[in-house]
């Protein structure tokens, strides 16, 4: 912990700790390897994060020491399957997948032109919808106001 050198930072890391059978089981059920290295009297590994859906399934793994914060969040919410996230995460994640090439979400542009090409449609259908509506309801008026007019003539 000396090594990551942020004030109360113990408080937040949790170990797996036990029987190295039981860690070797954890470890190759989860696709997670390691190696012993004699030199250093040391187990070499990864450094990572797994994510899992709430049947246990893992659905993403971080490695790394540092996660950031939108992708970590997209993350949780796509393995709580929308549970865990606002509304305005799974907006988000509506827009945004997962690149595990860089390890990271980016934007889906198809996904995020559907999104705008509806916004378009619903606002130019409300414009028209307000228009038209509007030019009945004028040539109602006009038509009510004419015929009263013939009439007192």
């Amino acid at each position: 912990m000396s090594e990551v050198g942020l004030p109360g930072a113990d408080q937040g890391w949790h170990f797996l700790t036990g029987e190295e059978a039981d860690i070797r089981a954890v470890a190759e059920a989860s696709g997670y390897h390691y190696k012993y290295d004699v030199k250093t009297d040391q187990y070499a590994h990864a450094s990572v994060i797994w994510l899992a859906t709430p049947t246990g399934k893992i659905s993403r793994y971080f490695f790394g020491v540092v996660f950031p914060t939108k992708d970590f969040r997209l993350a949780l919410t796509e393995a709580g399957q929308g549970h865990i996230g606002t509304l305005a995460d799974q907006w988000l994640l509506y827009c945004y997948h997962y690149d595990p090439s860089q390890g990271k979400y980016g934007v889906a542009v198809f996904r995020l032109l559907q999104v705008f090409g509806l916004a378009t449609a619903l606002l130019l259908g409300t414009f028209i919808f307000t228009n038209l509506r509007k030019e009945s309801l004028d040539q109602k008026k006009n038509d009510s106001t004419s015929g009263t007019e013939s009439q007192r003539k």
